[in-house]
């Protein structure tokens, strides 16, 4: 049958949280996952319309790492995303940081990812500005994952580039080059300018020095790494962006693990399903079941717990969130018209079920009538009793 995420945390959490120390936002990551649509968090009644159903629904804690509520705003960050992309080919890129650098991530999470942002926008910025590559503006959407599929620490960023740019004459500017950029110029300049970034905020004491990391320490790690090539990746233009954000969009909320993923708890150990990698033979689609202690599932699904305000999804170029993003002028110059402004009321979950496809669980399985939501209640109480004697307009009394 498989277990949840919620059931491992309601077990096991407190005998972690016992033996390890850990940060206020962990505390609060694994108080929403237990917690979440139960009755410490309140909720609401949903009704058929004509009477066949009537059921309790308790609030979603909306944790961007639970994997129980994520649905709801994965859907909504992907269909304002699919809005705003160009319908252009896009590039998919991967830049990964060296494990080596691991640890001065955990202790720098929220300024090393800043740095990692930084690096890649301003390499792709400087690089596709020359006419030898682009000579234009691209839209940018980058997204940042901490893990691989075994929960280890996996610092990379997913970037989503579009195969061609606004031009200084405001026109557009189609890519010629069939991978955007040479890797190898892409890879070593990114390089640099993220180990720059990080030797410039040790210097100014921006960042924090792991224990068992010495100034000199630093410095040798860092002239280790730079001699080293780093895994970045370019994939070839797929048509529309739309498929890489829809990859996206699987990382954006509901953490590194989800419940179609996890198996069962045996003898002490969460066994789940992840995908094998090419040292394992595997081709991105086959799949192996690995085996973690309780205690180091726990302890490493917390780790990538994001700090609270920390941002792991930014656009840039055409896709950056102001005024500056041009973006209405290159749809022009692609002869499409202007978005339209957003609706002032958003959808409810209901139109948001039938929007996506899922409309079973908006809808009434006797009459497929949508669903009414209503009589609320406060966390740690149940329904009121009126609820479920509630009449709407044509139901048989």
């Amino acid at each position: 049958m498989g277990i949840t995420l919620q059931q491992v945390f309601r077990q096991h959490f407190d005998a972690v949280a016992a033996k390890r120390r850990l940060s206020s936002d962990m505390y609060r990551a694994a108080w929403a996952v237990r917690h979440c649509r139960t009755r410490e968090l309140g909720g609401h009644v949903n009704s058929c319309p004509v009477g066949h159903v009537c059921q309790v629904a308790y609030n979603s804690c909306m944790h961007r790492s639970c994997p129980q509520c994520a649905w709801l705003p994965r859907e909504q960050w992907l269909a304002g995303w699919k809005r705003r992309l160009l319908p252009t080919p896009h590039h998919h890129i991967v830049f990964t940081v060296p494990h080596s650098l691991n640890e001065l991530w955990r202790y720098n999470k929220v300024q090393f990812s800043k740095l990692l942002f930084d690096a890649a926008f301003e390499t792709l910025h400087e690089l596709l500005a020359d006419p030898k590559y682009l000579g234009a503006v691209p839209g940018i959407l980058a997204a940042l994952h901490t893990w691989n599929q075994k929960l280890d620490v996996h610092v990379h960023l997913h970037v989503l580039v579009t195969a061609g740019g606004l031009g200084p004459r405001k026109q557009w500017v189609k890519s010629q080059r069939k991978c955007l950029l040479p890797r190898k110029v892409l890879m070593i300049k990114f390089r640099g300018k993220f180990r720059a970034f990080l030797r410039e905020r040790v210097a100014k004491r921006l960042l924090r020095l792991p224990p068992q990391l010495s100034s000199a320490g630093f410095q040798g790690l860092l002239q280790s790494v730079g001699s080293l090539p780093w895994n970045v990746k370019i994939h070839e233009a797929y048509l529309r962006g739309e498929s890489v954000a829809i990859y996206l969009a699987r990382y954006i909320k509901g953490g590194p693990m989800g419940r179609a993923r996890l198996l069962e708890i045996r003898d002490g150990k969460v066994e789940f399903r992840y995908r094998l990698s090419a040292l394992e033979g595997g081709d991105g689609k086959r799949q192996g079941i690995a085996q973690l202690p309780v205690e180091s599932f726990i302890r490493r699904w917390l780790e990538h717990v994001p700090p609270r305000r920390m941002q792991t999804v930014r656009g840039t170029g055409l896709y950056c969130g102001n005024q500056h993003s041009q973006l209405t002028t290159a749809r022009e110059s692609l002869g499409l018209r202007p978005l339209e402004p957003l609706p002032q009321q958003r959808m409810t979950w209901q139109e948001r079920c039938v929007a996506s496809g899922y409309t079973a669980a908006s809808r009434c399985k006797q009459c497929g009538a949508t669903l009414v939501s209503h009589s609320p209640f406060p966390a740690g109480r149940g329904p009121p009793r009126s609820a479920f004697r509630r009449r709407f307009p044509g139901q048989v009394a």
